[in-house]
């Protein structure tokens, strides 16, 4: 279907302020970590609430002052989420990405449509309308004018509301996005400081933006030698490593070692020309993918978790293991790898807990390390679910304290950052546990929400089914000549005992 969507104003929000503290801090710039300027791409979400839950429903007076209130909150919000309302630009001394908190804003747009939701059929399925209930920002130009972050919120018809959201991933990584849309959501219903700590809601946090500790993990003790645990057991000592080598040189690092031993198809770019590799991002037509948007039930995955752990060999077994572990062998099984050929998965895994000293759960800048998993595409489609689970889990215990700052330095001593695409590389991210619930911004909970373009062609996201609470969604881009065997293999659960 089409949407025709009339743009009812354009502005930039700025922080809401006079307090000279505060004035002090916003004028700072935030220098980034390795993990930060690894992808500056924006990712763009879509979340709608349906008009039953919305009390200012077709009443136009109404429906301005809840917009006008989502605003105002917007301005409060970012006094303590200042970088936001920032822009990117380039050190000249380092020629490496940096925040400037200049306050030159947040984009935000008011919309309204002729259409009603009900006729969007299931929500979280991406559709092609959807692009315009949010604003793309231009992949190229020059970076110190575009917004780090965008909103647009559409009126539907019926009464419905939908908010597009897109933010760099410069700026924050999906657990502090979330927690500022949630200390949004959280001043636009109650109309509280963000500061404010009541005992049901967890999530108003006073955010930490600093890189410091990450930062600090790059000094290196020239004299140490260290080991750093690869996905298959192996023990590795730690090479030299130096500002001119190469990242795939880095083999102490099993995320690196692992995409070294898959055929390279490209080559990695460095910060300097991050527009070029940002223009391919989020291009649908131009990587020949369809987006799918599947759903799994609960049970199924229930029983998935039973029968892997029923054996006695694995002592417990996640929604995450399990999902993520069928997802990589219905995608690699579908895609027809050669049987010898070298596949990888990876997944993000929170260093907020496992650094230390900790980046506390108001860190908001990039703390996900990639875990990494390879094997050969003949072992993992022939072997039972359960020990592709084994691998995925042995995956996550090598994110420790140590790897974390050897990753990390690895990515800031590099002279390269950005990693090749590839058929063989698989990679999901892990939205199960974000806190959707908490984004009420006085008109009802989120009915459904679904993502944009995928920053990496590999890009598998697991989320919670908001339409169908209790089951489960996996968003997946995949190529258009694969999806009917996708479809199949991702149905299909007969694996071997």
């Amino acid at each position: 279907m089409d949407l025709n969507v009339f743009i009812k104003e354009t502005i930039s929000l700025k922080p809401l302020c006079d307090d000279e503290v505060h004035e002090s801090k916003r004028s700072q710039t935030i220098e980034l970590s390795g993990l930060d300027r690894i992808s500056p791409a924006i990712l763009y979400t879509i979340f709608f609430y349906r008009p039953n839950q919305i009390s200012c429903t077709t009443e136009t007076n109404d429906y301005a002052l809840a917009i006008e209130r989502a605003k105002r909150a917007l301005q409060r919000v970012l006094v303590s989420w200042f970088p936001a309302a920032g822009r990117l630009r380039t050190n000249p001394g380092t020629g490496k990405l940096e925040i400037d908190c200049n306050e030159k804003g947040v984009a935000v747009i008011t919309a309204e449509t002729c259409s009603k939701l009900e006729e969007l059929g299931k929500l979280h399925e991406y559709k092609a309308c959807y692009e315009k209930l949010v604003r793309q920002l231009p992949d190229i130009g020059n970076i110190s004018d575009s917004p780090l972050v965008v909103v647009q919120i559409t009126k539907f018809s019926c009464g419905g509301i939908s908010i597009g959201f897109g933010g760099s991933h410069a700026l924050f990584d999906g657990f502090g996005a979330f927690n500022f849309l949630a200390s949004w959501a959280h001043m636009s219903r109650s109309g509280k400081d963000s500061k404010t700590n009541d005992d049901h809601d967890q999530l108003m946090i006073i955010p930490n933006h600093s890189r410091e500790k990450l930062l600090s993990a790059t000094i290196s003790n020239a004299a140490a030698t260290t080991t750093s645990g690869s996905s298959d057991g192996n023990n590795i000592s730690s090479p030299k490593s130096t500002a001119s080598s190469s990242i795939f040189e880095q083999d102490h690092i099993a995320a690196i070692q692992d995409l070294y031993g898959i055929p390279v198809q490209a080559v990695a770019s460095d910060d300097g020309s991050w527009e070029s590799e940002l223009a391919k991002f989020g291009r649908i037509e131009s990587q020949g993918l369809q987006l799918l948007t599947l759903c799994m039930n609960k049970e199924t995955v229930e029983t998935w978790k039973g029968f892997a752990v029923q054996s006695g060999e694995l002592s417990k077994c996640s929604t995450f293991d399990a999902l993520s572990a069928h997802v990589w062998k219905a995608r690699v099984k579908a895609l027809a790898l050669e049987p010898n050929a070298n596949i990888c998965l990876q997944f993000p895994v929170d260093s907020r807990s496992r650094l230390q000293p900790p980046l506390g759960r108001n860190f908001t800048g990039n703390a996900f390390i990639l875990a990494s998993v390879s094997c050969s595409a003949k072992d993992l489609i022939e072997e039972p679910l359960r020990d592709t689970i084994r691998r995925i889990q042995a995956a996550k215990d090598t994110i420790t304290d140590e790897y974390i700052k050897l990753y990390v330095k690895a990515l800031e001593c590099s002279s390269d950052k950005f990693f090749p695409s590839m058929r063989e590389l698989t990679i999901v991210s892990d939205w199960l546990k974000f806190p959707f619930d908490a984004l009420d911004f006085g008109w009802g909970k989120v009915s459904g929400a679904s993502l944009l373009g995928t920053p990496v062609p590999e890009a598998v996201f697991l989320m919670p089914n908001l339409e169908e609470p209790g089951n489960f969604l996996v968003r997946i881009g995949i190529g258009e000549q694969h999806v009917s065997d996708f479809i199949s293999t991702f149905t299909t659960f007969d694996y071997p005992a």
